[in-house]
């Protein structure tokens, strides 16, 4: 049998072009690095130190999160605009940490496709890299894999993972919410990373508009539009917590839009009263409104609608909160009531 001269790279993997990946990416990986960092780049496991930070912690409790930007990346690869979607893979990862009250402390990013482009992934890396940076959560390692005829050409995956430490007593889980308390939204800078399938189907193959075509009505191009990066909330949180506000319950508004999110945070029995007219609604939920002949239970429940995060409080503690975010920044949105089916009620008041 005569033997076949197939190299790694004939098959699609390209050994040499990963590690030229890495020495594009390794100082901005490095910039991340707190002194609680003990492994560089390249080992085989991350190791960060706890002794210093857990000083003063009685019963750290880690809490771990991960996380896609979903098909955000494709419309990153139609407008050939990569600077933030690393953005938006930090936080969408670092704000599920950070609705439990915990401080985001390390991120792992994770890059596939059926072949890297090396200029790509290093953009890719240096977008997560920076807003790891950013928000003091060090960027302790990584993998880029090229699996040809496992994606389509020129298709990429991206996924991360956080973790987070907080003390066990000050875990926020929602338990001591009660009937009478107010729901504070914090608003979005847009879809964040979630609704894109839909928003893709209607903006893309139904009206047959392109990345850099204007949102018909609004002067603005469709990648402006749906490129804007998700928000940070953990820095956030930290900041009410430090100032001892007592936040009995977060929803981070990610996939399942306010409808699915809110209920995972409420005791049984209790329900949010939501009245949406009351925070502002950004030109590309007003434009979902206006094309989507869809219910609105649908619209709340795939789009955050301009709601990124939901804090509950006591009403004492409301005015508390909103000085903190900035009033410009948020709405209060909903108040608590006694209900058995446990879910979100939509009203126009």
């Amino acid at each position: 049998m005569m033997k076949k001269k197939i190299t790694y790279k004939d098959a699609g993997v390209d050994i040499e072009k990963a590690d030229d990946i890495i020495t594009l990416s390794k100082k901005n990986i490095q910039e991340t690095f707190s002194d609680n960092v003990l492994s560089s780049i390249g080992g085989f496991g991350s190791m960060y130190s706890l002794k210093d930070f857990f000083v003063g912690f009685k019963d750290p409790v880690l809490v771990q999160s991960i996380d896609g930007v979903g098909t955000k990346m494709s419309v990153a690869r139609a407008a050939n605009n990569f600077k933030y979607i690393g953005h938006d893979l930090v936080n969408a990862c670092c704000n599920d940490v950070a609705a439990t009250g915990a401080q985001p402390l390390t991120f792992l990013d994770y890059v596939a496709g059926s072949g890297l482009e090396k200029e790509v992934v290093a953009e890719i890396i240096k977008s997560v890299a920076s807003e790891c940076g950013k928000h003091g959560v060090s960027l302790v390692g990584g993998e880029t894999a090229e699996m040809p005829g496992t994606y389509h050409k020129n298709e990429y995956d991206l996924v991360g993972v956080a973790t987070g430490v907080i003390e066990k007593d000050k875990i926020i889980d929602g338990s001591s919410v009660r009937s009478g308390d107010i729901a504070v939204g914090v608003h979005s800078s847009g879809l964040h990373t979630n609704g894109y399938s839909l928003a893709r189907k209607l903006i893309f193959d139904s009206l047959g508009l392109s990345a850099s075509d204007l949102l018909p009505g609004y002067g603005v191009s469709v990648a402006d539009c749906l490129l804007v990066p998700h928000t940070n909330y953990s820095t956030l949180i930290q900041t009410l917590n430090k100032k001892n506000i007592n936040i009995k319950s977060i929803a981070h508004i990610t996939g399942g839009g306010l409808v699915d999110n809110i209920p995972r945070v409420l005791p049984k029995h209790l329900s949010l009263d939501i009245n949406i007219n009351s925070w502002p609604k950004m030109p590309i939920f007003e434009f979902f409104t206006n094309y989507l002949d869809i219910e609105k239970r649908d619209l709340y429940q795939t789009f955050n609608m301009g709601v990124g995060l939901v804090l509950i409080v006591g009403a004492a503690e409301k005015e508390r909160l909103q000085a903190v975010v900035g009033a410009e920044n948020c709405s209060e949105i909903g108040v608590v009531i006694k209900d058995d089916s446990s879910g979100v009620y939509l009203n126009e008041k």
